[in-house]
């Protein structure tokens, strides 16, 4: 036990617990090997209850004495426990000892074994090694032979294809001799249906070949009819054949036709086609002749079917030249019809690859168009880009542009763009930052605060925060309070709680407060006060005095109190304190102090000084010297401005009852300061009398006369021994 207490149960100053006196029963008991008698301990019980009836247990005293002797017994018990717990750390570790001792010889048990069976492993494995190695032989052979029996198999299949083939051509013959065509070959029929026979002729013939092995010879007899044939006939064979079904032979023989005859026989047979009603022959005659005819051929096509007055064609072939060419040829057939006549189709095909080829192209599209002077076409194309690509290629088109020097084409892009959908702006806005765009990227946030309803604003700021454009959504939203009318201000934060689960407008708000500078944190508290959104504005004025740096909450204060001194009252800042913890009324009287409000700061301290209880003051002091860095002076200086107040607000017990606090929190330097301010009140001699019975009552009481000069001789007797 601690000697102290012993002393003072012995020396009848402390009423000693009946605890301790039966444990000394039975240490005397276990001394002298003889139990105490029950006597004995009934009388013992007597004189210690006896004891505590004599003590008046109604003083403060005799309460402190059993909270003392209460806690004494709760130490002398954890003590007890203490020990307990050291005996049993002591025992495990012993059993670690024998455990690790146990272990380390099943280990060398272990490494016996495995050195014994070694050997009789290696010879196993050797063993195995044979065999899978006569194994693999085994298998090599095996797929060697199927690989065989699969070659054995195809010549078996082809064998039978040819007598098959042979088969048919025999059947064939055979039906032609039977037809009445005696003694001529197949190929002779051919040639002589190619010169002379009519179109149903031809038809039936096609037919006729277009099974099996024959299907070749169809094609070949079309296509060859198609290059010696009038215009009219070719139509009226295609025409036959797309109606019998047999379109695939027609189309196999258009590519040779496209590029064996005159670009006029090719806009004739397409009008033909067109006037006949036959769609899918003349889209496949624009097809091949996109694939095959130079620039030239494409230009002069596209003139010879516009004098047709097939526009609708004109503008197909120029559509499909426009998405499959490359640039310079696109390039070239564009100058060749620099027509008036056909500028309007010009336009309408060159946004058609908007959505075909790869941006890159595009943009070198777009540039070779600006360079070569045709700009009404350049617009076209970015134009139909703005309107449909993704944002990354809308990006890349404007960078592309800026890059050419084109800054007027690179603005209207990026103002077409911005036409889209928040989804595409919340897009555009990443891609702009990946491409180090940044101000661009800012640009469209203003664009959008300017011109979109706030419905749609609030939908971008929630888009923003789920793509992670976080700093993006917070300045959007900052800008759209600030900058909004009241209605559209209460649309937006009620469209903010609708929109996303998990976001509402209040932490947005609060995010949006930690990211902005403090002159508009100020300026959204004030837009959201004029607009009667009072709890949205207390989430910014608390998200900004409680979690911005000092300096920040500074700024911000000092313009609110600037803009807006009726919120900012002393009498409000003193009901924040009231009701504040330690640290906020920490982080607000540094802000105020910073901003040199010193009239709001005095509201603040006064309130959370001389209107608290000295334990609430000295945990408050503690949070000073413990959250900010004294040697910048300012703390310390606004607890010297907080002890000011309470010295010249709080009796003499309150500072004793302080004072004792502050030395129990380890803030003795503050201790001292504020004992120099009470002795200058109240007296050295006076105040330190009371600390001085303080330390042995346990109260901090203010002394009256007689109590002073009692302690006055205590004081100087105890010194007196102490001095022996």
């Amino acid at each position: 036990m601690d000697p102290g207490t012993v002393s003072r149960y012995l020396n009848g100053s402390r009423r000693t617990p009946w605890s301790f006196v039966t444990t000394l029963l039975a240490d005397v008991a276990e001394h002298c090997g003889t139990p105490v008698t029950s006597d004995a301990i009934a009388a013992l019980r007597r004189l210690h209850d006896a004891v505590g009836a004599c003590r008046s247990a109604g003083t403060d005293l005799q309460r402190l004495q059993d909270r003392f002797l209460a806690q004494d017994e709760e130490v002398r018990r954890l003590r007890l426990r203490e020990r307990a717990l050291l005996e049993a750390i002591d025992e495990r570790q012993q059993q670690l000892a024998r455990h690790s001792v146990d272990q380390a010889g099943l280990q060398a048990e272990l490494d016996e074994e495995r050195h014994t069976y070694t050997t009789a492993v290696e010879v196993w494995q050797e063993r195995c090694g044979t065999l899978m190695r006569a194994g693999s032989v085994l298998q090599d052979e095996v797929a060697d032979l199927q690989r065989q029996l699969e070659d054995t198999r195809d010549e078996l299949r082809i064998a039978e294809e040819r007598c098959h083939l042979l088969e048919e051509q025999l059947d064939a013959a055979e039906e032609l001799l039977n037809g009445g065509i005696s003694g001529a070959s197949l190929m002779e029929i051919l040639e002589a249906a190619d010169r002379t026979a009519s179109v149903p002729e031809l038809v039936q013939l096609v037919g006729g070949l277009a099974t099996g092995p024959r299907r070749a010879i169809a094609s070949e007899l079309v296509t060859s009819v198609s290059r010696c044939r009038p215009v009219a006939e070719v139509q009226a064979l295609l025409g036959a054949l797309y109606g019998a079904g047999l379109h695939k032979h027609a189309e196999a023989a258009l590519p040779a036709m496209v590029a064996m005859r005159p670009v006029s026989d090719t806009s004739d047979l397409i009008g033909e086609l067109l006037r006949a009603g036959l769609q899918e022959p003349a889209a496949a005659l624009l097809q091949a002749s996109v694939e095959l005819h130079a620039p030239e051929g494409l230009a002069e096509l596209a003139r010879i079917l516009h004098r047709g007055g097939h526009h609708e064609a004109v503008l197909v072939l120029l559509s499909a030249t426009m998405s499959h060419r490359p640039v310079a040829e696109v390039v070239t057939v564009c100058g060749l019809l620099a027509d008036p006549a056909l500028n309007d189709a010009l336009v309408q095909a060159v946004a058609c690859p908007a959505q075909d080829r790869v941006c890159a192209e595009l943009a070198e599209l777009v540039i070779a168009l600006h360079d070569s002077g045709f700009r009404s076409l350049a617009d076209a194309l970015h134009s139909a880009m703005a309107r449909s690509r993704v944002a990354t290629d809308v990006a890349e088109l404007i960078g592309a542009l800026h890059a050419a020097g084109l800054s007027t084409a690179a603005a209207t892009v990026f103002a077409q763009t911005q036409q889209r959908t928040t989804g595409h702006l919340v897009a555009l806005v990443s891609a702009l930052h990946t491409a180090n765009m940044h101000d661009a990227a800012s640009d469209v946030l203003s664009h959008a605060l300017l011109t979109r309803p706030a419905a749609e604003l609030a939908q971008l700021i929630i888009d923003l925060n789920v793509a992670g454009r976080h700093k993006d959504a917070s300045d959007a939203l900052t800008a759209g309070v600030r900058s909004r009318t009241h209605a559209d201000t209460h649309v937006l934060l009620h469209c903010l709680d609708q929109l996303h689960p998990g976001m509402d407008s209040l932490s947005l708000l609060a995010e949006a407060a930690t990211r902005c500078s403090p002159e508009h944190a100020a300026d959204m508290l004030v837009a959201l006060l004029d607009g009667d959104l009072n709890e949205h504005a207390d989430a910014i004025y608390t998200c900004t005095t409680q979690d911005r740096p000092t300096g920040h909450a500074a700024a911000a204060l000092f313009r609110l109190h600037a803009t807006r001194p009726t919120y900012l009252t002393p009498s409000g800042l003193a009901a924040q304190a009231r009701a504040g913890t330690a640290s906020s009324v920490v982080n607000l009287s540094l802000a105020l102090d910073t901003a040199r409000l010193s009239t709001h700061l005095d509201a603040v301290l006064a309130a959370a000084g001389p209107e608290q209880s000295a334990g609430h003051v000295a945990v408050l002091l503690k949070n000073f010297q413990r959250l900010h860095d004294s040697s910048t002076g300012q703390s310390t200086r606004i607890a010297e401005r907080l002890l000011d107040h309470l010295v010249g607000s709080q009796p003499l017990d309150y500072h004793l009852g302080l004072i004792g606090m502050l030395h129990r929190t380890s803030l003795e330097q503050v201790a001292d300061q504020l004992k120099n301010r009470i002795c200058a009140i109240w007296g050295t001699r006076r105040v330190e009398l009371c600390l001085y019975a303080m330390q042995f009552t346990g109260k901090a009481v203010t002394l009256r006369p007689a109590q002073q000069l009692w302690w006055t001789a205590r004081r100087t007797v105890n010194t007196f021994l102490s001095s022996i």
